[in-house]
């Protein structure tokens, strides 16, 4: 086996991506956070997940997720799966989310995938089940869990393509520690599985021609012995091979890790974990190439659909792929691997290319022999089709047919069971069926997709089948095609349906005209459906409307404009149409329009005109804007019409223009009055503010009836309204005026009653118009207080019954005022009593008692009181009034009347007895608790006492507020009343009126007067009566917030009182030593204590107190105190004495503070003694960890040591940490020794400037704060210790942020040389990418010469490239900017780089480089940079990426840089591709360089140009050769008349006649032919003449032809063609008797042969010359080409009196012409 070169390798590597350049963790990295499918790459970091899509690299999507335990997508769309726990959500992300299922399984997953588009396989720890998420159906167990698989973990999953068979993969650590792999396959059919030890496996299809597809399951293994082997096996079939599979001995513990079968290929690819890629032959399993492509594991991997091939993701996160390279493939298997039949197989199956001659040689072979059935199977399976031609057809149709078989038909048959035919067997296929009308044919083979779709093929199959032409044309991807189609076919749903999902638009317009000619009927509908689209309107509704208005098509052009028209400015236009078109046609429908109401943006004024034109007057109404039409129209037609109607027509009219019509309708027509009321109504606006111009002002209506002295029209207008403004005193008023004047007294009564107006003024117009009735009147007085005057008038005017009616039935209530006035009146007292009896109870008793009281005539209602009192009436007013007649009258009654009576008002009878009788007045507040009026009674009478004792006895806490409020000026003598008289009467059994006494005193914050209240009552010399605690407490409570001078007394004589609430409201005024005294007095030490060290502040005289007292908790007071006031070492004393640890803080605190460790030692070793008082470890952590500081502050250290060694504290850090801060470095060191912590030991070391143990400890601490304090601490020193420096720095550069911390370090003090070597010693250890990369840097900064070894050396798996170029670009270098992009593999930067910066450009190796760049846009870009900067090597270049590059771009650019004669070469070697663009630039070049052969060649080959605008400017060029070309152009484009022309302008003869020849225009031949012989046209050429004859033979009329040359005598050079003419016709003639010989004669009518009809004497040629000898048609048929004359047929064009014009023929008028 030969050794290949990279290049000849039959794979393609793709490093896809860099999953670090997405900021992933490592850690992230790996099994269980990173999944993968066909189309993503999935990733969890923490809460967030990376989707990863494999078109976009680079920009992935992030989704948040609260937890996830998992996380999976969809092998091809955008949907996410994620599992927390046992419940599982599959979301749909894409256009946009939302939950597509959810699911809580009952047992926990241990791994899951997609198997299929809609199916999510769940692998428990027992079964495996199948969810089928599309569907919402609950996932349901496929199969359970072999026993071989317990214990595995679960790496994979697989199903064939039928969906039969299943393969559960897991591998788990073998027994001599290698890693096992087992499969479980499972069968559908026969629901059962078979175990197999496999690391990895693939389903694949078997294919066969002429049979279905089978299953092929591949897997591969390693057993614990190391050995590999690859197996391939056919379910259900025969095929069964095994291969072995070569491990590396160095790679012992490697295994298979992903297997991916493809189809399409004819191959599998293999990765192992180690980094090993194999590929091997898909049906033979015959090893092709193994080799190592990555450094790193690859953990993960699968199949990638963008390449067909395989890819995996390594530990690093670099993505990798790998693919078949198809053009090294057969190469490679014949020259390297040498194996021809293994070539042949796989060109046939993976459709490789570089077999063709081969295969064409092996079919010549078959043909030769006669094997047609192995050339036919040959040719179907060759690759790419290499012989799948036109040729083989037309071979395949020559070679001879037997009876057993037809090479044809056995090749067709052949290439439908092999696969789909392509265009040139499509087409020859289908024409020979679609003839005999087998369209079931057709159906199948579009069924099974064997036919290759063009519109060519869907216009054959159409006539045929709709449905399959449908379907043709879907296929073929011709949408214009396909819409035309679907509009044809009427199918609009399906178009609408079909232009959505192919983001498609048409020429919806030309469609639809389509739609009109074949089916109008339908047009309509169509246009309808596109006016009306959801996205906006496809067609103009305009052009719509003309186009069926075109075909009168009214009603279908109204259904339209009603379904797409809209009620807005926009449609005005057609709004107009519509109503225009109706008018017209149909004026119901329009009226029926105007009806509904639909459209308001018309042109009013034209249809106007045409509503007048058909007699519509009231719509004529509605739409006229001039009010001279609208007058016009009124005057003529307005009887006709309802008044309802023409109020509507005002509308349209200003207010000053509807007044004005009003106006002149009341002039000429006296019967308007109602018409003008109701216009005024419906125009006149509602009161407001801000009236609305538009409408009527309702005094402007007013103002126009009274110029006509109209009360009707005033009334008729305003009672529809009146309601509206009943706040318009003015209008109201002329509404009553007006209705009084009509006598409607209704209106009037409701006028007054319910609205607005001036009273006065009404008032004196009723009774100046004195109605029939007075109940208007009556009204108004009633409503606006002119009751008494109304009185007044009735009375005087003798109308005093209405007095009655309106007491008795309108208000009752006005009584009293109809009484005062007839009282006033003089009116008799008999009369006055009938009138308050016929009111009865219905009168106000209170205001008639008032009003009669005024007038001194109170009695007279003795007897009506007294009637109602009997009738139990409780009315007070009826009391009062009976009240206030006995006490006026002094009736012995009085007194037990008020004493008895509870209905009475005690404030009005009180009020009244005041100035009558005092007792009865005291009596009455008394007694009805009239407390505010007995008050103010009292004190206006100095009645205190009885005002005290009813205080007191009474006790309403509202009336004590009111007495002894400040503002009351009787107060004193009322307190005097209650001290001296009131609280001696008062029994011991009713103590509580005295505490409530006590109450209403200190509510009322009269602290002098509730001290002498309380004395009289606890220090009653007499004897104690009252004394009690709480009053003792009060009265105490009382002298300190009064009388502070009289508190010490109080303490000192009573001992009743509450002796803490007094001692706190002591303190709480300032009077510590009233608190002490009382603290003391009861014996209570501690408060005492706390006393004189917190309020009065004497220590000194606390420290005796304590002494005296001596008890600890005294001791403790005066402790804390003394803390307090920072006597640090007397309040330690008094700890100790107190034997009092509780306060250890703040003792240790104030140590610390002053200093005082000695003190403090002491201090905390009682404490310690005293551990079990406290609570808590955290005390007793706290007390050591401060004696272990107090020892270190007193540098007590052996007692430090000694203490530590027997007490392990936890908060000993804490302290080392402080002694550390402090400075106390040996203590320190004493400690974290004692502890372990080395960081902090490195630390005191580096303080101590002991390195040497520095880096010791900073080794056991392992930890990298440390490995930096040391190494900087060294380089710091003076001088720096870069060697021991160096020894810490390699324990720093394997970390990226502190290698660049350390770089920056190093940097900044000028230590570079030092910093790289030590990189470069850390490199030998550690080729980490961080460490390489930054090594890189330094060198593009110090030292260029070492960068380009070492991008080299480590190239790009080793680096990070866009770091290293960010510095590059500082420093400008810009050839090892390209070189670093084209390690990382982009190439677009590299060129471009390159193209910016020329002064580093190298011809072969930009090309080398360009040919690997992606964006084509890039490669354009290098062509203008060679264009213009090495226009020399632009050819070559151009050659190099011709495949890549579209020639009509190039052509432009070389346009733009006017340099295309540079890029000729390159264009003349594409313009095989037939592009227009190019093909016209070419043109045009060889037109400039004169070169019209290579324009010939270039037109004849090179069909796609504009070769009519080529022509037109070759035409008038001055070159011969050019004005060839450009008829020869004409002669294309089958212009004849211009070619010709053209030709004969430049005397081109023989062009000339070749151009009409090939035009078949006769007409055109014999004009060429008089050219060449009439005098006119200057040539008189009679060779030309013969020559013309010759070359246009079929064209010529001979009769034409004997003219011209008898005309022109030039007979003889005619002989010729008239020789060849006779010939000519002889044969036919012959011919023709020979068929009516052979056949017996028809019976008449019947036509024998096709072309001929029955004459008299047998058949007639149709079309044959009539003359005595032949055959004449039958009657009324003439041939083809001519028409009756006079005398008989005459041919169209002839000169007979019904032919062509003259000149034609010879013969003379009025005679046929013909043969």
């Amino acid at each position: 086996m030969a050794t290949p070169s990279p290049s000849q390798l039959p794979i393609a590597f793709h490093q896809l991506f860099e999953l670090s350049k997405l900021n992933i963790n490592p850690a992230n990295i790996g099994w269980a956070t990173v999944t993968v499918s066909d189309k993503f790459v999935c990733v969890r970091e923490g809460p967030k997940v990376l989707i990863i899509d494999s078109n976009n690299w680079s920009r992935p999507e992030i989704r948040q997720i609260e937890r996830a335990d998992a996380t999976i997508m969809h092998p091809t769309k955008h949907i996410f799966s994620v599992r927390a726990g046992n419940l599982i959500q599959v979301y749909q992300l894409q256009p946009q989310q939302k939950l597509l299922g959810e699911h809580t399984i009952q047992e926990a997953v241990e791994f899951w995938k997609w198997v299929d588009e809609t199916t999510i396989a769940l692998v428990t720890s027992t079964a495996v089940y199948h969810w089928e998420v599309v569907k919402g159906l609950a996932p349901v167990k496929f199969f359970d869990r072999a026993a071989n698989l317990a214990a595995h973990q679960i790496i994979n999953y697989h199903g064939s393509h039928d969906k039969l068979y299943y393969a559960l993969v897991g591998i788990a650590r073998g027994a001599n520690g290698r890693t096992v792999g087992h499969t479980q396959l499972y069968s559908v059919a026969q629901k059962g599985s078979q175990p197999i030890d496999a690391h990895a496996c693939a389903f694949s299809r078997l294919k066969r021609p002429g049979q279905a597809d089978t299953v092929l399951f591949s897997f591969a293994q390693r057993n614990e012995a190391g050995n590999g082997q690859l197996w391939l096996i056919e379910m259900g079939g025969q095929h069964k091979v095994p291969q072995p599979i070569v491990f590396p001995d160095t790679n012992p513990d490697d295994f298979p890790l992903v297997l991916v079968a493809s189809d399409a290929r004819g191959v599998l690819f293999m990765l192992t974990k180690e980094g090993f890629f194999h590929m091997y032959d898909g049906l033979t399993g015959k090893r092709l190439m193994a080799n190592k492509v990555s450094a790193e594991h690859f953990f993960i991997g699968g199949p990638f659909e963008a390449n067909g091939g395989i890819f995996g993701i390594n530990k690093t996160g670099s993505v990798l792929s790998l693919s078949v390279n198809s053009a090294n493939m057969v190469p490679y298997v014949l020259n390297v691997l040498r194996d021809q039949p293994l070539a042949l197989s796989l060109a046939q199956r993976g459709d490789y290319p570089g077999l063709a001659p081969m295969f064409q040689q092996q079919f010549q072979q078959f043909i030769q022999q006669g094997q047609y059935q192995q050339a036919a199977k040959l040719a179907a399976s060759s690759p790419q089709g290499c012989l799948r031609t036109p040729a083989t057809i037309q071979l395949f149709k020559s070679l001879p047919a037997t009876q057993t078989s037809a090479p044809l038909r056995d090749y067709y048959s052949v290439l439908l069971d092999h696969g789909k035919l392509n265009e040139h067997e499509t087409m020859e296929l289908v024409q020979p069926v679609i003839l005999q009308e087998r369209k079931d044919l057709i159906i199948d083979w579009l069924a099974k997709d064997k036919l290759f779709c063009t519109p060519e093929l869907g216009r054959m199959v159409l006539r045929l089948d709709v449905e399959s032409a449908v379907t043709i044309f879907k296929r073929s991807g011709n949408k214009e095609e396909l819409a035309k189609l679907y509009a044809e076919l009427c199918q609009f749903d399906q178009l609408l349906a079909f232009v959505k999902e192919e983001n498609f638009n048409p020429n919806w317009m030309a469609l639809f005209v389509s739609v009109l000619n074949r089916s109008p009927a339908n047009a309509a509908a169509f246009a309808r459906t596109l006016i009306k689209s959801p996205g906006g309107p496809l067609l103009d509704t305009n052009a719509v409307v003309d186009a069926l208005m075109e075909r009168n098509m009214v009603k279908d052009t109204t259904s339209l404009l009603l379904d797409v028209l809209e009620n807005t400015e926009e449609h005005a236009a057609l709004q107009t149409k519509l109503f225009e078109i109706n008018l017209k046609a149909v004026p119901h429908i329009a009226n029926a329009l105007f009806e509904n109401n639909l459209f308001s943006f018309y042109d009013k004024q034209h249809i106007a005109h045409l509503c007048e034109q058909v007699g519509f007057y009231q719509r004529a109404l509605q739409h006229y804007t001039d009010i001279a039409d609208v007058r016009r129209l009124l005057i003529s037609y307005g009887s006709t019409m309802q008044i309802e109607f023409v109020v509507t027509v005002f509308g349209k009219f200003t207010p000053e223009a509807r007044l004005e019509l009003m106006r002149e309708l009341l002039k000429n027509n006296t019967n308007s009055v109602p018409t003008v009321a109701q216009v005024g109504v419906k125009f006149t606006g509602p009161p407001s503010a801000n009236p609305d111009p538009s409408l009527f002002n309702p005094h402007q209506i007013i103002a126009l009836f009274e110029e006509f002295q109209s009360y009707e029209g005033i009334f008729a207008y305003l009672q529809p309204i009146v309601a509206l403004f009943a706040t318009d005193k003015e209008l109201i008023f002329k509404y009553i005026e007006a209705a009084s004047k009509l006598g409607a007294v209704k209106e009037v009564e409701t006028a007054v009653r319910d609205y607005e107006y001036d009273p006065e003024r009404v008032r004196e117009f009723l009774k100046e118009i004195r109605l029939d009735n007075q109940l208007p009147l009556i009204r108004v007085c009633d409503k606006h207080g002119f009751v008494s005057d109304l009185a007044h008038y009735l009375y005087r005017n003798n109308m005093t019954q209405y007095l009655q009616i309106y007491v008795q039935q309108l208000n009752p209530l006005k009584t009293p005022e109809v009484v005062a006035a007839l009282l006033d009146e003089n009116a008799s007292d008999e009369s006055i009593k009938e009138l308050i009896n016929s009111v009865g109870h219905l009168c106000p008793v209170g205001e008639l008692v008032d009003e009669v009281e005024k007038r001194d005539r109170l009695p007279l209602l003795t007897q009506w009181l007294e009637a109602r009192f009997n009738d139990g009436n409780k009315e007070p007013a009826t009391h009062n009034a009976l009240a206030k007649i006995l006490i006026s009258s002094g009736d012995d009654r009085a007194e037990p009347f008020i004493t008895n009576n509870e209905y009475y008002d005690p404030a009005v009878v009180g009020k009244y007895a005041e100035s009558h009788n005092v007792s009865l007045a005291f009596k009455i507040y008394s007694t009805r608790k009239c407390s505010n009026e007995l008050v103010a009674f009292t004190n206006n009478n100095g009645m205190f006492r009885e005002q005290a004792r009813y205080l007191v006895l009474e006790q309403i806490p509202e009336l004590w507020a009111l007495v002894l409020d400040n503002a009351n000026t009787h107060r004193r003598s009322v307190v005097d009343q209650i001290i001296q008289t009131v609280l001696p009467e008062i029994p011991k059994e009713r103590a509580d009126l005295v505490s409530a006494t006590v109450q209403a005193f200190m509510h009322a914050k009269l602290p002098l007067e509730l001290m002498e209240l309380l004395e009289k009552i606890v220090l009653n010399t007499e004897g104690k009566v009252w004394d009690s605690q709480h009053l003792q407490t009060l009265l105490i409570l009382t002298a300190i917030k009064a009388d502070k001078t009289k508190v010490m007394d109080y303490v000192v004589r009573l001992d009743g009182y509450d002796p803490p609430s007094i001692a706190d409201m002591a303190l709480k005024y300032d009077l510590p030593e009233v608190a002490f005294k009382i603290y003391d007095k009861f014996n209570v030490k501690v408060k005492a204590a706390e006393v004189l060290v917190n309020q009065i502040g004497d220590l000194e005289r606390a420290k005796e107190f304590a002494e005296t007292c001596n008890e600890p908790a005294v001791y403790s007071v005066l402790a804390s105190a003394q803390l307090n006031h920072n006597n640090v070492s007397e309040a330690i004393a008094s700890f100790l004495k107190a034997s009092d640890a509780s306060k250890y803080e703040a003792v240790i605190s104030a140590a610390k503070s002053s200093n005082a460790f000695d003190k403090l030692v002491d201090y905390l070793k009682m404490c310690r003694q005293n551990l079990q008082k406290l609570s808590g470890l955290k005390a007793k952590e706290k007390i050591e960890s401060e004696l272990v500081y107090a020892y270190a502050k007193t540098n007590q250290l052996s007692e430090l040591e000694s203490f530590i060694s027997s007490n392990k504290n936890t908060q000993l850090q804490t302290v080392g940490d402080s002694c550390f801060n402090e400075g106390l470095f040996e203590a320190a060191r004493v400690i974290f020794n004692a502890i372990g912590n080395w960081s902090r030991l490195v630390s005191c070391l580096v303080k101590l400037k002991n390195f040497s143990a520095a880096i010791e400890a900073a080794r056991k601490s392992n930890h990298t704060t440390s490995w930096k304090e040391v190494c900087r601490a060294c380089i710091e020193n003076d001088p720096p210790e870069f060697r021991l420096a160096q020894l810490c720095g390699l324990n720093l550069i394997n970390t990226a942020q502190e290698l660049d911390e350390l770089v920056h370090y190093y940097e900044i003090r000028g230590y570079v040389k030092e910093l790289m070597a030590l990189l470069e010693a850390g490199l030998t250890t550690d080729t980490s990418i961080a460490l390489s990369t930054t090594l890189a840097i330094l060198y593009s900064k110090y030292n260029l010469e070492k960068l380009a070894p070492h991008l080299q050396l480590f190239k790009k798996k080793k680096l990070n490239i866009s770091k290293i170029v960010n510095v590059c670009v500082e420093n400008k270098q810009w050839a090892e900017i390209s070189y670093l992009h084209e390690l990382d593999g982009d190439f677009d930067r590299a060129v471009r780089v390159i193209i910016e910066h020329p002064e580093v450009w190298k011809d072969s190796k930009f090309r080398e480089v360009l040919v690997k760049v992606k964006s084509t846009d890039r490669i354009y870009d290098a062509i203008k940079f060679y264009l213009d900067f090495a226009p020399e090597h632009v050819v070559e270049l151009l050659g190099v990426v011709s495949n890549r590059l579209d020639p009509v771009k190039v052509v432009q650019i070389g346009q733009k840089l006017d340099a295309i004669y540079i890029i000729q070469p390159f264009l003349e070697l594409v313009q095989e591709k037939n592009i227009r663009e190019l093909n016209n630039v070419l043109n045009e070049l060889y037109i400039q360089d004169e070169d019209f052969i290579r324009l010939r060649e270039s037109i004849a080959r090179f069909d796609n140009f504009d070769s009519i605008g080529l022509a037109k400017s070759l035409e008038s060029s001055q070159f011969l050769e050019a004005r060839r070309v450009a008829a020869h152009l004409y002669r294309m484009n089958k212009r004849w008349k211009q070619s010709v022309d053209l030709s004969k302008k430049d005397k081109m003869y023989k062009d000339s006649m070749e151009t009409i020849a090939e035009s078949k225009d006769q007409g055109l031949a014999e004009e060429l032919l008089r050219f060449f012989i009439e005098p006119e046209f200057g040539v008189k050429s009679p060779h030309c003449f013969s020559a013309c004859l010759y070359t246009c033979y079929d064209l010529i009329r001979p009769d034409v032809v004997l003219e011209l040359a008898w005309r022109h005598q030039i007979t003889d050079f005619i002989f010729p063609y008239l020789i060849q003419t006779m010939r000519d016709f002889t044969t036919k003639v012959n011919t023709l008797h020979s068929v009516a010989q052979a056949q017996p004669l028809p019976t008449p009518g019947a036509v024998p042969v096709p072309g001929f009809v029955m004459g008299p004497n047998g058949p007639v040629q149709v079309g044959s010359n009539g003359q005595p000898g032949g055959f004449l048609p039958p009657p009324g048929v003439l041939p083809p080409g001519f028409v009756m004359g006079p005398n008989g047929p005459v041919q169209v064009g002839s000169n007979g009196p019904h032919g062509g014009p003259p000149g034609v023929g010879l013969m003379p008028p009025g005679q046929p012409f013909g043969f």
